[in-house]
């Protein structure tokens, strides 16, 4: 019985680990989320947009009288990563209008506020970024490190 036992709970044991590293790899993009992990799901830095709505259209919208957003990038959670340098370059596009850039850097995650300049009812937004991690090793995106993110992957956010 305890022999079963032992191989019940080695198997299980086997289960689980497998299931962890298929839920790690699986981490994807979303309308407010951009994956940076490294190929194989490893080292899961991400940018994250936020101060906007997602409509049941899966796209992204603001009210006319906001006039910001905000966008982090940030470090894995692993230990000894969230110590690592992180920045942060984030265009802001409409049509007729000059692009603005913002940029920034810090440890750990880097946060910085996206003017939306004359936002009237209608008009799109697109916020195009770039990061990178690690102390400047790990660039988000990339084609040969992030599968998720191999080339830019903007975000585009209308008032509504």
């Amino acid at each position: 019985m305890s022999r079963m036992k032992l191989l019940a709970f080695a198997g299980a044991l086997a289960l689980c680990a497998v299931g962890v590293r298929i839920s790690v790899a699986n981490a994807a993009n979303s309308p407010t989320f951009r994956d940076c992990s490294l190929v194989g799901g490893l080292d899961p830095d991400f940018v994250q947009l936020s101060g906007v709505t997602v409509t049941p259209q899966n796209t992204l919208a603001v009210r006319p009288s906001q006039n910001h957003a905000q966008i982090e990038a940030s470090e894995s959670s692993d230990p000894g990563d969230s110590a690592g340098h992180v920045t942060l370059t984030a265009t802001i596009s409409t049509p007729h209008r000059p692009v603005q850039t913002v940029s920034g850097a810090a440890t750990g995650r880097v946060f910085l506020s996206l003017p939306l300049i004359g936002s009237g009812t209608g008009k799109s937004y697109t916020i195009g970024w770039a990061a990178t991690f690690d102390n400047g090793n790990h660039p988000c995106p990339s084609p040969t490190l992030t599968p998720q993110n191999p080339g830019p992957n903007p975000f585009v956010v209308t008032v509504r």
